[in-house]
């Protein structure tokens, strides 16, 4: 039990300062035995949880989505245990997002705010909604136009890691970190 323990403390430290390290390097869609896309009986490619149009580019699948000359940028920032007030690196990640947006004609920017799974179900929704709004509030102040800025809070849905209840609760609560999120997604074309 310690050594798993240990184990996931380190990874929760390596997820931390890779800040997206772990919505990016999730692969979008289902894969076999063999390591090929699964595709659903209409030929469609079978999505996980992780999907977005980002991780979808080059993988040959949705080329409706992924190849419409569209560019998506995207990046997850981390926050601490009941609080929507975004930590320095997750400052960081934003500031170099919003600096890759320059040349973009932006067309929608989503910020989808998520929780751990602790507390309850309403205190969670409430909390990962004012996470969107955190990232929301910071891009609009570097220049993002507001109305181009969706927010939206999912509670503990779509959990990047899960942990045993085992232990002290402070290395649970460690190990849940990376479920407390932002994630933000762009979605524009190259300026002419």
């Amino acid at each position: 039990m310690k050594k798993s323990i240990v184990l996931s403390a380190a990874m929760l430290a390596l997820l931390a300062t890779s800040g997206m390290a772990s919505a990016a390097d999730a692969f979008p869609y289902v894969k076999a035995a063999n390591g090929s896309i699964v595709h659903s009986g209409y030929g469609l490619c079978v999505r996980t949880g992780y999907w977005t149009p980002a991780l979808a580019e080059g993988t040959g699948c949705d080329g409706d989505v992924a190849n419409t000359g569209k560019i998506v940028l995207a990046a997850d920032t981390l926050f601490d245990v009941n609080s929507a007030k975004l930590k320095p690196e997750g400052l960081n990640m934003l500031q170099e997002l919003v600096a890759r947006m320059s040349g973009l004609n932006v067309e929608v920017v989503m910020a989808t705010g998520y929780t751990d799974r602790t507390g309850p179900d309403a205190y969670n929704q409430a909390l990962s909604e004012r996470r969107a709004q955190s990232v929301k509030d910071f891009m609009v102040a570097q220049g993002v136009p507001a109305d181009k800025i969706q927010t939206e809070g999912k509670g503990p849905a779509d959990p990047v890691v899960t942990c045993s209840d085992e232990g002290p609760r402070a290395d649970v609560i460690a190990c849940l970190a990376p479920n407390r999120r932002a994630v933000v997604e762009v979605v524009g074309t190259r300026a002419q």
